[in-house]
């Protein structure tokens, strides 16, 4: 399996206290500052504008979403603006019988505060690569069947190896600039998520310790209908990401 083991250690810091908030002057976008929000325990919360995305994300639990599906991510964005993303998908609700994993190369770029959604980034993002590696013959049959229910998919199913040559640890491309065709759509797979982005930061407390600082990435919401993921865009999130620095 590809998960890492990862264990973030976050070290103990003071936070500001004040979250940034979009206003025009001249026609160019410019940030102030504007009241703090909370956490349910109180703790104050600052939003990172714009946000700062380098260093590696880590999910800090096993994460659902609609179809039902089961997975833990870990997203990696570098100075250049190119990150790299693995998504970890499980056949059970708490994340402990892998199934398939999937390596995303690509490149963002942070836009424009949001009109819409108050504390957050609007960004665009390009794919390079995409790639599949099955945990199990049964996850690869799962995928196939999947592919195989339209005409386009099969065009995609035929890049996949029948389930006897299924060879652990094999990464099969989806998406390259040498492969033909999007499989991405028969997946119905998208990374819209990165449209939305909101950075932010808050003090944890520790039992007999001093607080750590946490800091948190959200990415956009998926939509619940498989069919509408492809041109849905986000405007709310996700269960956050947490820094591994």
């Amino acid at each position: 399996m590809w998960s890492p083991s990862l264990s973030p250690v976050l070290g103990a810091a003071r936070a500001h206290t004040t979250e940034a908030t979009r206003t025009t002057r001249g026609g160019h976008l410019q940030w102030k500052p504007r009241c703090q929000q909370s956490l349910p325990n109180g703790a104050p919360v600052t939003a990172i504008l714009p946000p700062h995305l380098d260093g590696p994300w880590i999910s800090t639990g096993c994460e659902v979403r609609p179809g039902p599906e089961f997975l833990t991510r870990f997203y990696t964005f570098y100075p250049n603006r190119l990150f790299r993303a693995y998504q970890f998908y499980y056949g059970d609700p708490f994340c402990q019988e892998p199934a398939h994993s999937l390596l995303i190369k690509g490149k963002i770029r942070l836009r424009r505060a949001s009109w819409v959604t108050q504390g957050a980034t609007e960004a665009d993002y390009h794919l390079h690569k995409v790639g599949i590696v099955f945990h199990s013959r049964h996850a690869l049959l799962d995928v196939s069947g999947r592919l195989n229910l339209t005409q386009a998919g099969q065009d995609c199913a035929q890049r996949l190896p029948p389930a006897r040559a299924w060879l652990p640890g094999a990464l099969y491309e989806l998406l390259s600039a040498q492969a033909q065709g999007d499989c991405m759509a028969a997946l119905g797979f998208t990374m819209h998520e990165l449209s939305l982005v909101r950075v932010q930061r808050h003090l944890q407390p520790q039992p007999r310790a001093a607080p750590w600082l946490v800091e948190e990435l959200y990415l956009g919401d998926i939509h619940t209908d498989q069919a509408e993921r492809r041109h849905y865009r986000p405007t709310g999130y996700q269960r956050p990401l947490q820094s591994a620095l």
